[in-house]
């Protein structure tokens, strides 16, 4: 239980690491490009300190947008535990943002007994 426990916060953080990499390189690339057509002078510091805020700003964001979507899915009955269903953990296919469910789910394992 404890193995898969953290696989599954493994499997979260990697995937939050992912799209927080994707978006802060587009980002970064998009702030580099005007950045420079206004000041040409602009240093590398200038841009790593956005890069790392960006990268920063994105994770947490992703989580919180997670939780969010996990909260609404509970409310709204789009998830069923263990204790209503006898089975495993079943989310509905048409819940809304359900990625952002599983994800939540799979950074906070002990969410779902709650």
């Amino acid at each position: 239980m404890a193995h898969s426990r953290t696989a599954s916060i493994f499997r979260g953080f990697a995937k939050v690491m992912v799209v927080a990499f994707v978006a802060n390189q587009i980002l970064t690339t998009a702030f580099t490009y005007v950045a420079q057509q206004v000041d040409t002078n602009l240093t590398h510091q200038t841009i790593m300190v956005f890069s790392c805020v960006t990268c920063g700003l994105v994770t947490m964001w992703l989580q919180a947008d997670a939780r969010r979507a996990f909260a609404f899915a509970r409310e709204k009955g789009f998830i069923k535990t263990p204790g209503d269903t006898g089975n495993a953990l079943e989310i509905a296919v048409d819940c809304p943002k359900r990625w952002l469910v599983i994800l939540h789910i799979e950074l906070n394992p002990a969410a779902v007994g709650a």
